[in-house]
C-alpha cells in the first residue's frame, strides 16, 4: 500500500541515468508516453525474485521503442547506501547483477524520488499515464502491466475541451444544518486549454450547488477548485461534476463522494490513546470550525507503546472536529511492522464522567495518514467539582467485548476491582494500585465472560460501590 494513492497526479522528476543520459518525466508523459517505474533495492529478495521474472523485459519488448513505442520503463535503484558494485552484482548489498540483461533505463541513487511517492517499501511500481495520474500497478505479469498501460483510461489526451474531475477534496464530516466545504481537484484532459467549466454537486437527483470556474489550464494542467458551502441535513452521498462546453468525453467528469453528519455530543471530550511502536508519528487536535484549538498534541510528544488519556472541554454549543494523522501514513497499525498495534478511541461523556457517546473509534487494524471526526455540541457540561465524589461507571454496557472502567477519585486510594456472577462466584479481579484524586480510565476486556449479567464491586479506601454490567 503505497502512500501515493492511486489516482494521486505523479511528482515531476528529472534523473540520470548509469548511462549519462537524461530523463525529464513530463516531457515523456506530455508526448504521450506511458512510464512505468520500478522503484527496487539491490539487496531485496522481493524485488530480485519480481527482475526474474522478466514481466518488465516483456512490456519493454511489447511497448517499448522498438514495439509500440507507448511505454518507456525505468529501474530506479532506490536505496542510496549500495554501491555502483551491488548494481552490478559484485558488492556486499546485492542479491545479483542487476545490470546484465536489463533492457531499460538503469537509475542509481535514487532515494530523493523514492521519497518523493512516498513510498514505503520496495518494491513500489507504479504506472504513469500520459495525464500524470499514477495507478500503483504492483508486481503484475506483463499482460497485467499492459492493460494498466493500455486502458482506455490511460490514454493521451484527444478531444479539444475534457474537464475531469479527480478527485473530491471537500470536506467529508459536518454538523447538520452547518455549512460543509465542497471542493474538488480539476484536470484539463483536453489538447486545447481550459478556461470555463460549472462545477455542480448532485444529490437525490437535484443540483443543489452550482459554480462557474474561470481560469487557464494547459492539457494536464491541474487546480483546486472551492466550489462553495453546502448545508446537509442528513448523512449523504452525492456526485461532483464538471460541465464543459463541447466536452464530449463524460466518462471522467464526475466523481462521488459522501458526507457523515456528526455525533450528537456533550461539551467535555475524552481522548484515549494507545500508540504503536512509532508513537512520535502521531499527533490530534479537538478544533471547532473557525481553526480555534481546545486540545492537541504535537508530533514527536508520544512515547512508543504508551497509553495516554485527556479530557477537553469546548467552551459552547456548535461543530467541533477531532483530527488524528500519523506521519508515516500506517495509522497505529503497529503489527505490520513486528511491533503492536494502537488505538484511538474518543468519547464525549456527561459531568459525571459516565459515557455520552462515541464520537471516533480505532483499533489499529488498518492504516492512515490523517483522519477526521465531528462533534455535534448540544450540551455544555459544567466541569468544575467534576472530583468533589468518588465513583466509577463501566461503559458501554452493555458490553461484547471491551469495556472501559471510569474512576472519579475524590482523593488517593488503593483500589481493588472484584467480578462477581449472579451465583456470588468471583470471575475476575484487579489490583489497580493506589489511584491519585482525579479521574482515570482503565480498560477492562470480557471477551472470556459468558453472557450474562455480573457485579463490578470496586474497593475504593473509604468507599465499596457495585454496579450491574450485562455482557452479551
Amino acid at each position: 500500500m503505497a502512500q501515493l494513492p492511486d489516482g494521486s497526479v505523479a511528482p515531476d522528476f528529472t534523473a540520470t541515468d548509469i548511462d549519462g543520459v537524461e530523463w525529464n518525466l513530463y516531457e515523456l508523459l506530455d508526448a504521450g508516453t506511458t512510464v512505468i517505474i520500478d522503484f527496487y533495492a539491490t539487496w531485496c529478495g522481493p524485488c530480485w525474485s519480481y527482475r526474474a521474472t522478466g514481466a518488465l523485459d516483456d512490456v519493454w519488448e511489447q511497448l517499448g521503442p522498438d514495439g509500440t513505442g507507448e511505454v518507456i520503463v525505468f529501474s530506479m535503484e532506490s536505496d542510496d547506501t549500495t554501491t555502483a558494485e551491488d548494481l552490478a552484482g559484485t558488492g556486499s548489498a546485492t542479491t545479483g547483477d542487476w545490470i546484465t540483461g536489463t533492457p531499460f533505463p538503469m537509475f542509481d541513487d535514487c532515494g530523493d524520488i523514492f521519497d518523493l511517492y512516498e513510498n514505503t517499501y520496495y518494491p513500489t511500481i507504479y504506472t504513469i499515464c500520459p495525464n500524470h495520474i499514477l495507478t500503483e500497478s504492483g508486481q503484475q505479469d506483463a499482460a497485467g502491466h499492459i492493460a494498466v498501460a493500455t486502458a482506455a483510461s490511460c490514454a493521451a489526451a484527444s478531444e479539444p475541451t475534457d474537464a475531469a474531475v479527480l478527485s473530491y477534496t471537500g470536506e467529508t464530516v459536518a454538523c447538520a444544518g452547518s455549512p460543509t466545504a465542497i471542493s474538488v481537484e480539476l484536470m484539463n484532459m483536453g489538447t486545447e486549454p481550459l478556461t470555463a467549466c460549472t462545477i455542480e454537486l448532485v444529490y437525490n437527483g437535484a443540483t443543489e450547488l452550482s459554480y462557474n470556474w474561470t481560469g487557464n489550464l494547459d492539457t494536464y494542467g491541474v487546480t483546486d477548485v472551492q466550489v462553495g458551502s453546502h448545508e446537509f441535513s442528513s448523512a449523504t452521498s452525492f456526485e461532483v461534476r464538471a460541465v464543459a462546453g463541447g466536452d464530449a468525453n463524460a466518462s471522467n467528469n464526475a466523481v462521488m463522494s459522501a458526507v457523515e453528519l456528526a455525533t450528537p455530543s456533550t461539551s467535555l471530550i475524552y481522548v484515549h490513546i494507545l500508540t504503536d511502536g512509532w508513537g512520535e508519528e502521531t499527533s490530534w487536535s479537538i478544533t471547532d470550525g473557525g481553526g480555534t484549538v481546545y486540545g492537541s498534541v504535537n508530533e514527536g510528544t508520544y512515547a512508543n507503546q504508551t497509553a495516554y488519556e485527556e479530557y477537553v472541554s469546548v467552551p459552547s454549543n456548535g461543530c467541533y472536529f477531532f483530527t488524528i494523522g500519523d506521519s508515516y501514513g500506517d495509522g497505529l497499525m503497529g503489527s505490520q511492522w513486528g511491533s503492536t498495534d494502537g488505538f484511538c478511541n474518543v468519547a464525549s461523556v456527561n459531568a459525571d464522567l459516565t459515557y455520552s457517546s462515541w464520537l471516533y473509534v480505532y483499533e489499529g487494524d488498518y492504516n492512515f495518514e490523517q483522519e477526521n471526526a465531528a462533534a455535534d455540541v448540544n450540551t455544555v457540561v459544567n466541569v468544575e467539582g467534576l472530583q468533589a465524589e468518588t465513583s466509577f461507571a463501566v461503559y458501554p454496557n452493555p458490553v461484547s467485548d471491551v469495556a472501559f472502567l471510569e474512576l472519579n477519585m475524590g482523593q488517593a486510594a488503593d483500589v481493588n476491582m472484584t467480578v462477581l456472577n449472579l451465583l456470588g462466584q468471583t470471575v475476575m479481579t484487579e489490583n489497580l494500585g493506589n489511584v491519585a484524586a482525579g479521574q482515570r480510565r482503565v480498560e477492562l476486556n470480557f471477551t472470556n465472560l459468558q453472557s450474562g449479567v455480573y457485579l463490578v464491586s470496586l474497593d475504593m479506601g473509604a468507599s465499596t460501590q457495585t454496579l450491574r454490567v450485562t455482557v452479551k
